[in-house]
């Protein structure tokens, strides 16, 4: 529990005084809850032996009145449970996915992010929600224990000892129980977040599916998933039910001894009816106190499992990026570089230098390592390569390469990615306005006219504050890359990365990108990935031809 704890402290030390107040009121809630039973009993003898019914308004007014207090405060501490557990939750949530878009991209690229996404949220709500009932039951049981305990003493000393033996019981068996709960809450956890991540992906899939006809499969890798699921489920089932079912046999034993001593007692005439009231009420809320922290045991276990798959997300080590910032880039070079993955060389020993002023067009054939250079060149791989990265004389290594992709690199994908948001948003990522008129609009409307979008704009019926559909489905391929490199220009980027820009370009488009990069290189570093050999010139561009990385020959002398 101590881990669990030193984990979440720095979230809820920063609502201290609210989780501090969301206590405090459940502790006055219980401490009503203790106060009732003795009105009740108290009641029930006075009622035996009265002559008038004064008294009765008097415990009308005092019982209506504490439970008034009761509902008015159980309402304001759950709006404060709620407002806690969800903005906490919500931190580790966003601090774990802040963690892994720093990871290395040859992490992040090898994992399930449906199933990431999942067991994150899972796990972080799972410990926030046991940090705070642990904050509020914990005091709240241990109140009720102490004063429970103290009035049981007072009313009868025979039965406090028979609490006692139970709550030995108790932590006995959790102590022989607790590896085997823990076992099965893995299991269940690791296998339902495997299930989500392939229920996800059966709607993520829809035209993969469709295009190969896949249903069967598809349907058929679900329900594998589900019956691990089921089975893991069954096996969770079984292990809390014993654990639970001890509890209920302990439960249901200690009542049977309050239900013979104290009948005995009241026959006896030892005791009143309303004094076996009292002792009763209290028996089973010092009882249901001891179990709530036989129980505790149980939920600690489980939550055992969410810290555990959390900290090994946290072990995740993050990608290395420097410190220093560029007010631009000028050139760029790569000295002696190799990468491969695992096993596989994909680039070897490659010299090459960039500057401004000059267009850059990589070829190979598939799998020479031309989208791979691309990111090493953006710091996309540090870590991953051997050699060096210098970006105006600064080796790599050394500069705030997050700072750079922002401001200084503009890049369009061979397979572009376009956010569930307006069209508005995916061009300018919040960055620019383009509407009304300043430097950033005049070169937006310039360009949509190069790429042919001005008419495909105008015609779409919200514009620019058209939204685009999950995957970019209302948007044909040819579109959906012009406004890729669109987005690319638009930033004016020191240096610009288009990666195989032309491949769903009409015609017309082609010619008027040609055009365009022709006109601003002077003040850039343009690097073309492309098999089409009709979008560049080889006497005004610089070719870099990367060997196929079935063979060991070195990469050709740019020309």
């Amino acid at each position: 529990m101590r881990k669990i704890f030193n984990f979440c402290k720095r979230y809820l030390y920063i609502h201290k005084w609210r989780l501090f107040f969301y206590v405090a009121l459940s502790i006055i809630v219980s401490t009503g809850a203790i106060i009732s039973p003795f009105l009740i009993g108290d009641f029930i003898d006075q009622l035996m032996n009265a002559e008038d019914i004064g008294f009765i308004y008097r415990y009308f007014i005092i019982f209506a009145g504490i439970n008034t207090a009761s509902l008015i405060l159980g309402y304001v501490t759950s709006r404060l449970y709620m407002g806690l557990q969800t903005i906490l939750g919500f931190a580790i949530n966003k601090d774990f996915i802040i963690r892994l878009q720093q990871a290395p991209i040859n992490f992040t690229s090898k994992q399930d992010t449906a199933y990431l996404n999942q067991r994150i949220n899972n796990d972080a709500n799972a410990l926030i929600i046991f940090c705070i009932s642990i904050l509020q039951n914990v005091l709240v049981n241990l109140v009720i224990v102490i004063a429970t305990f103290t009035l049981m003493l007072i009313f009868h000393p025979g039965l406090t000892g028979v609490l006692v033996v139970v709550a030995m019981v108790y932590f006995t068996f959790y102590a022989l129980y607790k590896k085997i709960l823990y076992r099965a809450s893995h299991a269940f956890q690791e296998s339902r977040s495997e299930f989500f991540s392939k229920l996800y992906e059966q709607l993520f899939s829809i035209r993969f599916i469709k295009l190969h006809s896949l249903f069967y499969q598809f349907i058929e890798r679900l329900t594998t998933s589900f019956d691990r699921l089921l089975t893991s489920a069954l096996n969770y089932q079984k292990a809390n039910y014993i654990f639970s079912g001890l509890d209920k046999l302990v439960l249901v034993v200690a009542q049977m001894v309050l239900l013979l001593f104290g009948g005995r007692e009241v026959i006896a005439g030892r005791l009143t009816i309303g004094r076996f009231i009292i002792i009763s009420s209290y028996f089973n809320m010092m009882l249901g106190a001891i179990r709530y922290f036989f129980g505790l045991g149980q939920t600690v276990q489980s939550n055992l499992v969410s810290y555990n798959r959390l900290q090994e997300l946290a072990a995740v080590e993050l990608e290395h990026n420097g410190t220093q910032q560029l007010s631009g880039v000028n050139s760029i070079k790569l000295e002696s570089v190799s990468f491969a993955y695992g096993n596989v060389p994909v680039l070897t020993n490659i010299n090459l230098s960039f500057s401004k002023g000059n267009i850059y067009v990589i070829q190979g054939p598939n799998g020479a390592g031309k989208s791979t250079l691309a990111d090493i060149i953006m710091g996309l791989q540090n870590g991953n390569y051997t050699g060096a990265v210098v970006y105006n004389g600064v080796n790599m290594n050394n500069i705030n390469m997050y700072n750079v992709r922002q401001k200084h690199i503009g890049v369009s994908e061979q397979e572009p990615i376009l956010l569930t948001d307006t069209l508005e948003y995916n061009l300018t990522l919040s960055q620019m306005v383009l509407t009304g008129t300043n430097s950033d609009q005049d070169r937006f409307y310039k360009l949509t006219k190069i790429l042919g979008l001005d008419s495909y704009i105008g015609a779409l019926p919200n514009h620019l504050a058209t939204k685009i559909n999950e995957n970019a489905a209302n948007i044909s391929g040819g579109e959906k890359q012009k406004l890729s490199i669109l987005r690319a220009l638009l930033k004016n980027p020191d240096v610009l990365v288009l990666d195989e820009p032309t491949s769903a370009l009409d015609v017309a488009s082609k010619a008027s990108l040609r055009t365009y990069l022709d006109g601003i290189k002077t003040g850039k570093i343009i690097v073309l990935i492309t098999h089409d050999s009709d979008f560049y010139d080889d006497e005004a561009y610089t070719i870099i031809q990367l060997p196929n990385v079935q063979n060991n020959s070195r990469p050709q002398t740019p020309t």
